[in-house]
This record gives structure tokens, sequence and C-alpha cells, in this order.
């Protein structure tokens, strides 16, 4: 499968993990940029090979290059609604995360990207010996 998937782009339909796990999208370029090798709805384009995949490009590129942490959230937000519309990858599944901790630990709230734990770490605290509560976060 990987390799018509990779090599050959012999296939309609393959369900496969693409890894990641990260918040931001940079890590994600090459399968968000047409000409990217993990692009596997029109693998490794010289152009775009659709305007909606020319707009993912652009919105991409922006993206990466804005300091702005609002803007560059209502850039991929439009990416993300371009591949709502579009559905040229389907995602199916989410990691189910366990996660254990002593009664004392505060404001633990997991996540399902990595670190499950630590996203929040400035806001986690130890409440002190003896003043456990029974079922409290």
């Amino acid at each position: 499968m990987a390799d018509r998937v990779l090599n050959s782009h012999q296939y309609e339909a393959a369900v496969m993990g693409l890894g990641g796990g990260d918040a931001d999208p940079n890590p994600e370029m090459n399968v968000w940029l047409s000409g990217g090798a993990m692009h596997l709805w029109h693998p490794e384009q010289k152009q775009p090979a659709t305007a909606w995949e020319a707009e993912l490009d652009k919105l991409m590129h922006q993206q990466a290059e804005e300091l702005d942490p609002r803007k560059r959230k209502r850039l991929y937000d439009r990416v993300q609604e371009i591949e709502e519309e579009q559905l040229p990858i389907i995602c199916l599944a989410s990691p189910h995360v366990l996660v254990a901790a002593n009664s004392r630990v505060r404001n633990l709230r997991p996540a399902i990207l990595d670190h499950y734990t630590l996203w929040n770490a400035e806001e986690i605290y130890l409440e002190p010996d003896g003043k456990e509560r029974k079922g409290g976060r």
C-alpha cells in the first residue's frame, strides 16, 4: 500500500495514519502544499490542480509568515474550512488518551495532542499535603 500511495500513486483511497499531532500546522506543510510529497490527493504537483488547492498553498504560506497568533489562527481556520468543503482527506479517528494523576494535582486538563498533560503546565499545581479534596480536580 505504501508503495502505491507514495510512489506509483495507483490508488483511489487509503486508510493510513499521517502522524503529526502538533497544534501548529507548520509541521504538516508537506501534506497541505500542492507540491508536497504527502499531498496525497494530487501528489507532488508542479502547479496546484484546483483553485482551492492554490488557495490552500497561499494560506499555508501566509500563516507560516504571520507573527500575530490571532491572524495565524484565522488563516488556518480558512484552511480547515476548505478541507471540510473539499474533503481531500477524511480524518477518521483521534487518540483515546487516558491519564492518571495524584489527587493533589490541580488544573490538570489532558488533551489529545502531545504533550497530553503538559500543554497547560503553567496552570498545573499541587495541593499542599492534607488539603486533598475527594473527587475534585
